[in-house]
């Protein structure tokens, strides 16, 4: 055990070392650009930062509001007796045009008239407001380097919705990085870019049909000091990509339903310790 923590220190090291000599070469301009992102590549891999769990969650105690504390819509988000997280959000996506049919000028003055002779019931029923979107978060410390596993699957077939995760800056939440899944015809998982509000799609995997067997698939996200982010499915890598927008810790974590039948059985994340 003494040697294997030797030879992790010794392989921190050379790896730290290696990576200023990087950012020395990058700032300097003594190298090509393709030369220094194959010495980000290769530090990448033996780089592993992430070493303090800031976040774990397998939802077998049945309850959202302790260890850790949900916030959100939590109407939309309930614990099962199996020990997992189901989602459920249904979106009325029929333009509001097509929801009634147009009256006709009598119509409307006959409903002027028996406004007042309506059954008092009606007065008092309230109707709901449509959501688009259903969001579960909570607060904690997450490092710019941070690995984040989810173990996520679709249950119910909606050809329009959506799911996402990742970790969020500001109390505001519009901020930050998500790994989004996207149902359909041709699901595809993709990396998206928050900043005040607006994304931007860094990535993209669509090449078969993901997530959409009803099992729980195990979703693992990696992101390096150098901004190299990895997904992995079931351990196959499907997305590789460097990005550094954001270079600040993240204020905590939030998953997104846009529409769909979802399960989580679990949501780790682990970030750089200090």
């Amino acid at each position: 055990p003494l040697l294997a923590q030797s030879d992790q220190q010794q392989t921190r090291q050379l790896v730290k070392e290696l990576k200023q000599l990087t950012d020395q070469a990058e700032r300097d301009r003594s190298a090509n650009y393709r030369f220094i992102d194959q010495l980000r590549d290769l530090t990448s891999r033996y780089d592993a930062p992430w070493r303090k769990q800031v976040l774990f969650d397998d939802f077998r105690d049945g309850e959202l509001m302790r260890n850790p504390h949900w916030q959100g819509n939590t109407n939309h988000f309930r614990t099962t007796r199996s020990g997992s997280l189901r989602s459920r959000l249904e979106i009325n996506r029929q333009p509001l045009d097509q929801t009634k049919p147009r009256q006709t000028t009598e119509e409307a003055i006959l409903g002027l008239l028996l406004e007042g002779v309506r059954e008092p019931t009606d007065s008092r029923v309230e109707r709901q407001p449509a959501i688009d979107r259903a969001d579960l978060f909570t607060a904690t410390q997450i490092s710019n380097a941070f690995a984040i596993t989810i173990e996520f699957s679709q249950r119910g077939i909606d050809r329009d919705g959506g799911f996402e995760w990742g970790p969020y800056q500001g109390r505001d939440r519009n901020s930050g990085y998500r790994i989004a899944y996207e149902a359909g015809d041709r699901p595809a998982i993709k990396v998206i870019r928050y900043r005040s509000g607006m994304s931007a799609v860094i990535d993209r995997y669509d090449q078969k049909a993901l997530l959409a067997d009803g099992r729980l698939h195990k979703i693992s996200w990696l992101r390096g000091n150098n901004g190299v982010m990895t997904i992995q499915v079931d351990g196959k890598q499907i997305i590789r990509i460097r990005d550094r927008g954001y270079r600040d810790p993240f204020s905590g974590f939030m998953m997104t339903n846009r529409g769909g039948d979802y399960a989580i059985g679990s949501v780790s994340v682990f970030a750089e310790a200090r």
